[in-house]
């Protein structure tokens, strides 16, 4: 999936899950996540695109991870003093697992276990990039204003003011 789907995916659930600002702007964050990451191990070797294509929906990509963060998130971090942080982290954690979920669409899917690109999971719906892709992002955001306009626009009208100030 590109970029954008996934920011739309991740966008869509933390809106679902009703995440406060923060963890709506760390959900968007948390969608691309995951490429992000890749990218920059990736980075850390001669061959950077060789690397990529190597490591790319290997551990990152593993839904375990991403379920483990977000009930790490959402369980272990419950102290006052850490209260803020709450809805950043699980809103990167729902990010990246609607990153995977998405994935799993596609005919590459992704890992079953944390360190094999053998076992995979793949749903082969549609492929990055084609048709099939931008068709289901269509469907999304049909869904997300259909299913959930009402918050999109409370939240628009709470950023509004954060934004522009008071006018």
């Amino acid at each position: 999936m590109r970029w954008t789907t996934h920011q739309v995916g991740a966008l869509g659930a933390a809106l679902w899950l009703q995440l406060p600002l923060a963890g709506i702007a760390a959900a968007w964050l948390g969608g691309i996540l995951p490429d992000v990451m890749d990218q920059k191990i990736a980075g850390l070797f001669r061959n950077r695109q060789t690397a990529f294509n190597r490591i790319h929906r290997g551990f990152t990509h593993w839904p375990g991870l991403w379920l483990g963060l977000t009930l790490l998130a959402v369980v272990f971090v419950k102290e006052e003093s850490l209260q803020f942080l709450r809805p950043v982290a699980v809103g990167l954690a729902v990010g990246g697992l609607s990153h995977v979920i998405l994935d799993m669409l596609t005919p590459q899917g992704v890992p079953l276990s944390p360190f094999s690109r053998k076992n995979r999971f793949s749903l082969k719906l549609c492929k990055t990039g084609g048709i099939g892709e931008y068709a289901f992002l269509a469907t999304m955001l049909v869904a997300m204003w259909f299913f959930l306009r009402e918050d999109i626009m409370r939240r628009v009208q709470e950023l509004l003011p954060a934004v522009f100030g008071t006018l």
